[in-house]
């Protein structure tokens, strides 16, 4: 009898734990990135359910299989051009499926994206290809028509934030509506791009500050200290900028090598005076505020102290005395 009672009470355990289980499966909200997804008219239940898997839509195929043939929806799930992902549980995205439902995607840019990542960013989540949006995006005319400036490409101007579009926007306006985000926030700023002297200039280094940092009371003194770099002679030496250049080679290093500091490029600011050609990423309002407005310093120098901040000093004893410190893990 105790033994009856321990497996009937193991059993109700049992049935519980997996209770919980599908009930976290099926109710738990997965974060994903938006993507758009084209269900055809002869695409089955198995064959949608693998491709939202594929795209980490969905966390378990079978389960999504299963709820939807204990719904008698199986069979019906509607074609069409969906928006998937964000924050959706599996119960949610079976429901656009069964009701039809497209919905605008969402993207977000966020501060320090290049130009580059922000058009494979756009391409995943299968608004257009990344080659269709690349000869726009460096296209001189169109550029000229958004920003107002003659350049030969939008890095820089295309906002961090997060944006609504439709399934059917075109290429052109994917790429207006961060650049006119842009210029609005620039305006709510007090900012003129057009009305500020050497903007494009202030863009481009603006850029560089957000790859430094990511405190905004920071930024403000590695500005200064880019700007004490330039009126000096002094060449910037911005470890990002040649960031910049492996990322189109499709390298990325934790740490460069001497090798990358002695590549022959235009945006390599250890091996070239001034500035770069241009930005190297798109920055935040407040890196570009940080570059219009820094904070006087003597500062020619600063290091990582490894935990996310950085070090500053005036003289390149001092530099070298911090970095061997930080080296050493002290």
């Amino acid at each position: 009898m105790k033994a009856l009672k321990y497996i009937l009470i193991l059993g109700l355990a049992l049935l519980l734990a997996l209770g919980g289980y599908l009930a976290w499966q099926i109710l738990m909200p997965l974060d994903s990135q938006q993507i758009v997804l084209r269900v055809e008219s002869g695409d089955n239940a198995r064959t949608i359910a693998q491709r939202l898997a594929q795209n980490k839509i969905i966390r378990s195929r079978e389960l999504f299989l299963l709820l939807a043939k204990w719904r008698g929806t199986d069979r019906k799930l509607q074609a069409g051009a969906y928006s998937f992902g964000g924050h959706y549980n599996l119960n949610q995205t079976l429901r656009l499926l069964e009701d039809g439902n497209t919905e605008a995607i969402r993207i977000t840019i966020p501060p320090g994206f290049s130009m580059f990542q922000v058009l494979r960013r756009i391409e995943r989540s299968g608004l257009a290809s990344y080659d269709s949006l690349y000869a726009r995006a460096t296209d001189p005319a169109f550029v000229n028509q958004l920003t107002g400036f003659a350049l030969p490409s939008l890095e820089g101007w295309l906002f961090p934030d997060t944006y609504s579009y439709d399934i059917a926007t075109p290429v052109d306006t994917l790429l207006a509506l961060p650049v006119r985000n842009f210029l609005r926030k620039a305006k709510a700023a007090g900012l003129d791009p057009q009305a500020t002297p050497d903007f494009q200039s202030k863009l481009t280094l603006a850029s560089i500050v957000e790859k430094e940092s990511a405190h905004p009371d920071e930024r403000v003194i590695i500005a200064g200290v880019y700007l004490n770099r330039l009126r000096k002679g002094m060449r910037l030496e911005s470890c990002p900028t040649v960031d910049y250049i492996l990322e189109r080679r499709g390298i990325s290093r934790t740490v460069l090598l001497n090798s990358d500091l002695a590549i022959e490029n235009p945006y390599n600011t250890y091996r070239n005076d001034g500035l770069p050609p241009g930005p190297i990423c798109n920055p935040s309002l407040e890196s570009l505020q940080a570059v219009i407005n820094p904070q006087p310093n003597n500062f020619l120098f600063f290091v990582s102290n490894r935990k996310g901040r950085n070090d500053f000093s005036a003289t390149y004893q001092e530099h070298l005395s911090k970095k061997r410190k930080y080296e050493r893990g002290g």
